[in-house]
């Protein structure tokens, strides 16, 4: 492949398309030719993520559990790129199904030149925005109707779980336990940890309007986003702009996400941002008494008149001691109502967080589960369940 072709076609590509010309003469210098015969497997569902590739002629299939999910023979199609993004084992097999060229781009590679033009950022956004739909369409019509709906709500649905933490946080100066719940089968809620440098932990929650495939796909976004985000600059308000970003130019439909990130430091100090969240509630031991911290912005994503458009956030900052109490959760809690549409409401759960300040996380958690299940009377809740309790101690 000449080096003007690999130009043109780095150009013409979803991922790299927002670069001028001469930014892309570094991409093409690391993006490597390949050159494979038909039915060769690329990688294995498993294997390390450690590069992604661009499709410059050829088909190519995706397999997973031994079976065949979609094929792909369009000229700059992007795959590989979310495990390489979260670090993670690659989650599909590929095949080729003719013989195929591609370009390589190694892990250490893209994000060297992700540093150098964010403006990349936006191309992943997209390329994962626009696969996620294709392949759920492709889906629809390969598949009959009824088990190909019934299976895009239950790919969905683990989506939804995998972005979850998959432990919680303990170390010297803090611990937690987290819980998310959808009222569907798929919901819009999540929560994240983010180990940070300087032995700094954030946490990170947010709330989707609405239920479903759509409001998952945009949780989905926000992780990807997130992580991406810290690579680089990890302070509270450059996370939340890029969050906004992703719902207000990526999402490509009115959606809306409430949302709160806390960065903890070690020194007894941690910053926050609420935009439109639930209040977040932070006991404190010395006083024995619950301080709510109120959202300071609205929610990422709504429209809102161009003398009223945040285009920059601010931290606060609070200080914490050991045996303070830091509890972040979604409306599903508090709005939850009984029989007699009674609402759960903040000063009961308030209450019980008192209670119980001298619990562990996990003790506190429970017994607020167990409360709320108790209050609606085996009745289902009507919102997505979101709650991480987070525990001081001694540095």
């Amino acid at each position: 492949m000449l080096e003007e072709e690999k130009f043109r076609f780095l150009h013409s590509s979803e991922l790299f398309s927002e670069l001028t010309l001469d930014r892309i003469k570094p991409i093409c210098e690391v993006a490597h030719e390949v050159v494979l015969p038909a039915d060769h497997i690329l990688f294995e569902e498993g294997d390390d993520g450690d590069s992604l590739y661009l499709l410059v002629e050829g088909e190519i299939s995706i397999i997973k559990a031994d079976t065949e999910v979609l094929t792909f023979n369009d000229v700059g199609y992007c795959f590989g790129e979310v495990a390489l993004i979260d670090d993670k084992p690659r989650s599909a097999t590929i095949k080729t199904l003719s013989p195929t060229k591609l370009l390589k781009i190694s892990r250490d590679d893209f994000f060297i030149a992700l540093a150098r033009e964010p403006l990349i950022g936006r191309g992943i956004f997209r390329v994962l925005n626009n696969k996620i739909r294709h392949d759920l369409e492709v889906q629809m019509s390969s598949i009959r109707k009824e088990i190909a709906q019934e299976e895009s709500i239950r790919l969905a649905a683990e989506v939804q779980q995998s972005i979850l933490p998959n432990e919680e946080i303990e170390n010297r100066y803090i611990s937690s336990a987290g819980y998310c719940q959808p009222t569907n089968d798929i919901g819009g809620d999540y929560y994240d940890y983010l180990h940070l440098p300087d032995e700094k932990t954030a946490i990170f929650i947010g709330d989707v309007m609405g239920h479903g495939f759509h409001s998952a796909l945009v949780a989905a976004m926000t992780k990807s986003c997130i992580q991406t985000q810290i690579r680089f600059d990890a302070s509270v308000p450059e996370v939340m702009k890029a969050v906004k970003r992703v719902t207000e130019e990526d999402a490509q439909t009115f959606i809306y996400m409430t949302c709160c990130y806390v960065v903890i430091h070690k020194d007894n100090k941690f910053e926050f941002i609420n935009a439109g969240h639930p209040s977040i509630l932070l006991f404190r031991s010395e006083s024995d008494e619950i301080i709510e911290l109120d959202s300071q912005y609205t929610p990422v994503g709504i429209p809102l008149p161009v003398e009223l458009i945040q285009n920059d956030y601010h931290s606060l900052q609070e200080t914490w001691n050991p045996g303070d109490l830091l509890v972040m959760y979604s409306d599903g809690i508090t709005e939850a109502v009984n029989e007699d549409s009674e609402m759960y409401g903040l000063d009961r759960f308030k209450q019980l967080v008192l209670e119980n300040k001298e619990c562990t996380p996990n003790e506190i958690k429970q017994r607020i589960l167990s409360d709320l299940n108790c209050f609606q009377e085996g009745n289902l809740p009507y919102d997505d369940i979101t709650l991480v309790v987070a525990k001081f101690g001694e540095v």
